[in-house]
């Protein structure tokens, strides 16, 4: 667990600079922005991000607590532990909306030096999010607890991205709904 600790330290702090250049992108185009219709949809991006930067914020001091030895045994009976495997398949999903996000700017941002920067980041963070998704599985897969994702998420193949989430032992599983989700991934590719 240690080793997979390691290399989500460095995917989710990556990720994090990332995300601060791609936010550092957007706050001249929601500032000047030709109508509200513009104005609105950068922003909701943007405050997408900004929440996931204040969860990135909680979960790398996390990583780095078990990293230091001072996080407890990797056991679902450990809270603290239990509380890292939320934070880390929550951020799954960070990551592959952001690779969403990155994918909408490029089908806005078409002069060359945003291009290639987002094309960049896109290529590395989707690299990422498949690490993190495979990685996560066996996780998962290793310290069951029987939970399901209530969020049942579906990539850009409509592949389910996870079996389990790990939830404190006091949550109780949600059933899944039952529906086709669309994501921008999915539509690009048909």
């Amino acid at each position: 667990m240690k080793e997979e600790l390691s290399e989500f330290y460095d995917i989710f702090t990556g990720t994090k600079k990332d995300i601060e250049s791609f936010m550092g992108m957007l706050d001249p185009v929601i500032n000047n922005a030709k109508d509200d219709h513009e104005r609105l949809y950068y922003h909701h991006i943007y405050e997408e991000e900004e929440q996931r930067l204040s969860r990135l914020a909680e979960m790398i001091p996390l990583i780095e607590t078990f990293q230091a030895g001072k996080g407890g045994d990797f056991s679902p009976s450990n809270n603290t532990f239990n509380r890292l495997l939320q934070e880390l398949n929550l951020e799954k999903f960070g990551l592959h909306n952001f690779v969403e996000h990155l994918d909408l700017a490029l089908f806005q941002f078409k002069d060359a030096e945003r291009q290639a920067k987002l094309s960049e980041m896109r290529g590395a963070n989707h690299k990422s999010y498949q690490f993190v998704k495979e990685k996560l599985a066996g996780i998962n897969e290793r310290f069951d607890t029987g939970y399901s994702d209530p969020h049942a998420h579906h990539d850009e193949h409509g592949d389910h991205l996870d079996h389990h989430v790990h939830a404190a032992p006091a949550q109780p599983a949600k059933p899944a709904k039952a529906k086709r989700s669309f994501t921008v991934g999915s539509l690009i590719s048909k």
